[in-house]
């Protein structure tokens, strides 16, 4: 049941499970935002749970000085937002001392999946945050331990491969977790017959994440979400790659322009699903598994890699390309050289690769037309430069409006030429 209301400000804080890195930046969309509601009002609900119903602890954030810390439950504080913590912010900002409010009974996992839904239907969520939303979820309703029985029909099992291959082979079927208010999802609770609030498998859990963010569960969407899941496991720093600019830290921010990447610079496409965090998780566990890790810190030579393999007119599917090709060279090479020189041999080869970039950018030919080439070929890979720039230079809001206007250009183009009417 959903019950809207007007509530005061004072009585709303933020949902631990609300999916924002930052729910206020004080940057220039959300002074807008701010400046709307405060000329026309908030028209969008906020939606809030009451605190009985969440299991996890409350963060509770100081506007004025931007600190935000973890307390116990303040006295004052009825409701947790699920979402729109921008809005509750900026309504703050305008002076406002009632919003609009849909209260909802809600668990912690069916807040989870709230808050990213709705926010990501409104402002993109950075491959970062949905990462972290994920995960969140993920350890919701994660198996906390290998499965020792089969809990249709109690036949001991080794582990949960064994026991997949149990439900295959008889009429017994996992059952499924509840996730409604009061059903044990924010609690510890077994997996257990008439209490079961976590799956029984992990196979089942990544099945249930790829269901509910991307409506299917082949093979490409569980490979989606396994990595998002490796995504959240990064350091923060490497985190941060995928972040929006404005919702980094200055430290963040230092450590990119440490490694001359441009702090402006968002990785990935922003709805989680470039592939480009996959290829930065991988780099980061070659280092970390292959490289003497005691003269080469993982995360420091990620950051030195992005820094110097990624140039302005890249797209994304070039800096994958080219991560990849690194990380390969990297393997190859280490395995014939001894531990004393590896640093040496990531130096030279990252040294290598981008001289060799940078020779390709300067010998781009603007007046080669297109042709039909090999998608992942140098060919193609040019053209994906020139398409950048042409966005870039016309200022076109998509790649929808850069062609229609490319298009229209050569039409009048062939029109003069052909003398049509």
């Amino acid at each position: 049941m959903i019950e809207r209301t007007e509530l005061p400000i004072e009585v709303l804080t933020l949902d631990p499970l609300q999916s924002r890195d930052r729910a206020w930046s004080g940057d220039e969309p959300d002074r807008r935002l701010a400046d709307s509601i405060d000329s026309a009002g908030l028209y969008q609900d906020i939606i809030v749970r009451p605190l009985d119903d969440v299991g996890l602890g409350v963060t509770y954030t100081n506007t004025l000085s931007d600190v935000e810390q973890e307390t116990e439950a303040e006295s004052e504080s009825e409701y947790a937002i699920i979402a729109g913590s921008r809005r509750y912010h900026a309504a703050m900002e305008a002076g406002h001392e009632l919003v609009p409010c849909k209260i909802v009974r809600s668990s912690d996992v069916e807040a989870a999946w709230t808050s990213l839904s709705e926010n990501t239907d409104r402002r993109d969520l950075s491959e970062q945050e949905i990462a972290q939303q994920l995960s969140l979820i993920y350890e919701l309703v994660r198996p906390h331990e290998e499965p020792s029985a089969c809990p249709a029909c109690g036949t001991s099992v080794a582990d949960e491969a064994a026991l997949l291959r149990h439900c295959a082979q008889t009429a017994c079927t996992l059952p499924e977790p509840s996730f409604e208010v009061g059903s044990g999802t924010s609690g510890d609770d077994f997996v257990g017959a008439g209490n079961q609030s976590r799956f029984a498998t992990e196979k089942q859990t990544v099945e249930y994440l790829a269901q509910r963010y991307l409506g299917r569960t082949d093979k490409n969407a569980l490979k989606i979400v396994r990595g998002h899941l490796r995504t959240a496991t990064l350091p923060p720093i490497l985190q941060s790659l995928f972040k929006n600019p404005d919702d980094r830290t200055a430290q963040e921010r230092t450590a990119m322009s440490n490694y001359g990447i441009d702090t402006r610079t968002k990785l990935g496409s922003g709805d989680g699903r470039s592939g480009t965090s996959r290829e930065v998780v991988a780099l980061h566990e070659t280092v970390a598994t292959e490289l003497e890790t005691e003269t080469i810190d993982p995360t420091d030579a990620v950051l030195e890699a992005v820094g110097s393999l990624r140039f302005e007119e890249m797209s994304e599917q070039e800096l994958r390309r080219t991560l990849r090709e690194f990380r390969h060279e990297l393997t190859a090479e280490l395995d014939e050289a001894p531990p004393t020189e590896h640093q040496e041999v990531f130096g030279d080869i990252l040294q290598r690769q981008a001289g060799a970039l940078k020779r390709s950018y300067e010998e781009i030919e603007p007046t080669r037309p297109f042709k039909k080439v090999d998608v992942l070929g140098p060919e193609t890979q040019r053209h994906s430069r020139w398409h950048v720039q042409a966005m870039n230079r016309r200022n076109a809001r998509g790649h929808g409006e850069l062609v229609r206007e490319l298009y229209q250009e050569r039409l009048e183009q062939l029109a003069d030429e052909q003398g049509w009417s």
